[in-house]
């Protein structure tokens, strides 16, 4: 695993939006925006189960993911997995929060998110490519 370093966690922990890249099964690549927060030195997000993204991390769970502000940016390459001991439901509510403020966040969470099936992936960078 790649150890980031403070900066980098700093830039991190700003209120972007992260681009998910997973691998389709013909070997071509798929991209999404995604909400995520940091723990440490990994990255979670939460998606529904019935998301390309979701399937193609169950088949093969290298990704890339990156967080931008045009420059600055930070890629991350490693490797994801859905992590079935979190409490998805919790994750996407944090998420929410942190993307929409308390109020919204809570409401969208418990009205519309708690509803799908969902899942929280955690990645873990096998490698950085910072441009801070």
């Amino acid at each position: 695993m790649a150890s980031l370093t403070p900066k980098v966690r700093r830039f991190l922990d700003g209120k972007h939006i992260g681009k998910l890249a997973t691998i389709m099964d013909d070997g071509s690549p798929h991209v999404t925006p995604i909400w995520y927060m940091r723990e440490g030195d990994k990255v979670v997000i939460n998606t529904t189960t019935n998301r390309v993204k979701y399937r193609n991390i169950e088949r093969d769970g290298r990704v890339c993911f990156l967080v931008d502000d045009g420059y600055p940016y930070v890629i991350l390459f490693g490797t994801a997995r859905i992590a079935s001991e979190r409490d998805r439901m919790k994750d996407i509510e944090k998420l929410a929060i942190r993307y929409t403020g308390r109020a919204a966040g809570t409401k969208a969470a418990r009205t519309r998110f708690w509803k799908e099936p969902r899942a929280s992936i955690e990645i873990t960078p096998r490698r950085a490519v910072v441009g801070l």
